[in-house]
């Protein structure tokens, strides 16, 4: 039997609520993060520590815009995630653009929030690790679809990679994580370039949006 109006209006409110009440969950275990490492005397964990709070706090700001707009697409999402990076970026005159071309739109709530997540990650590790000190920099990021997939690019013209980019490190294998819950692949750089592509199966979006088994 369908829900009536009013059953339909009470359950989007508790689920706004809900998802209220995860955001500033998300925001405590970031304060609490940050103040475990400013009082954590290893360097090693206190770095640790603020990674993964950099890390919470990008997921927290995601699902607190999903509070407020019933459609977010990805490229509102992707320019958030850029005005965020700006911060680190732009004094060390890095240059952070993003691409979004038609067709990137309509994706489902949780894809978006963890294509971003990916693209945080990626973009992160090109401002600490891929230019010198004083040299300045792009980071290129480049969404598009066709009828199968969802390709986004993360590129930059910075210093070659000191070794395998495709490592087993935290950080690639947390964005190899995000991206095969949507049932999707990144492919490392190939050599000479520092292209990372992240291939997105439209249905590997659904399976994850509707908590299928991906």
């Amino acid at each position: 039997m369908n829900a009536g109006p009013r059953t339909a209006e009470k359950l989007e409110l508790l689920l706004r609520e809900t998802q209220h009440r995860c955001s500033n969950d998300l925001q405590l275990v970031v304060s609490l993060l940050s103040l475990q490492a400013s009082r954590c005397l290893l360097e090693e964990a206190r770095l640790v520590l603020r990674q993964t709070a950099d890390r919470v706090s990008i997921l927290a700001r995601a699902r607190s815009a999903l509070l407020h707009e019933v459609d977010v697409p990805l490229e509102a999402t992707l320019q958030r995630v850029c005005s965020a990076l700006e911060s680190q970026a732009e004094p060390r005159a890095i240059t952070i653009v993003l691409h979004c071309h038609d067709g990137c739109s309509g994706l489902e709530h949780e894809a978006v929030t963890v294509i971003a997540l990916a693209v945080n990650e990626l973009a992160t590790n090109a401002i600490k690790h891929a230019f010198k000190t004083g040299q300045a920099g792009r980071i290129t990021i480049d969404a598009a679809e066709n009828e199968r997939q969802l390709i986004v690019i993360v590129d930059d013209d910075g210093l070659p990679f000191a070794e395998d980019p495709s490592g087993t490190g935290l950080g690639m294998d947390l964005i190899r994580r995000l991206i095969g819950s949507l049932d999707g692949v990144l492919i490392a750089p190939e050599a000479n370039t520092k292209r990372f592509e992240m291939r997105i199966p439209k249905t590997g979006c659904a399976r994850a949006i509707a908590g299928e088994p991906a």
